[in-house]
């Protein structure tokens, strides 16, 4: 019986949301920061969406920083590495975002559809 080498895209998405979910009830066993949020009530309605999202923020930020992006100022050779591993953490945050928000891998795709074609008529029409 022939062994199916890869993953399709929708089953590589539900791996890394499985994950995510995996990691996401380990830390609830944890003591550290991140831990924290999941640990106590939240705050304020919306509080683990708001730190999850400040969290994106500055993990866009560290990416930002890897890019010679002050024109005025030397700049040093980027590193790839770097970047993508910036973007990986982008990524265990928006989709940690994801499950917060009640978004399951095949309702993520259905609505970045929507939002794709809504994007391409908006750049069609000068937006």
């Amino acid at each position: 019986m022939a062994r199916k080498s890869q993953l399709s895209e929708e089953d590589k998405l539900e791996l890394l949301f499985r994950k995510q979910l995996k990691l996401t009830r380990q830390m609830r066993n944890m003591e550290n920061k991140m831990s924290s949020i999941y640990k106590r009530k939240e705050l304020f309605r919306g509080y683990r969406i708001f730190m999850l999202s400040s969290a994106l923020i500055h993990e866009a930020i560290e990416l930002q920083r890897e890019t010679n992006w002050k024109w005025w100022k030397r700049g040093s050779n980027m590193s790839i590495e770097n970047c993508q591993q910036e973007l990986i953490d982008i990524l265990h945050f928006v989709i940690q975002l994801s499950i917060e928000l009640k978004l399951n891998p095949t309702t993520l795709v259905e609505k970045y559809s929507l939002k794709h074609v809504e994007n391409i008529s908006r750049q069609k029409k000068g937006y």
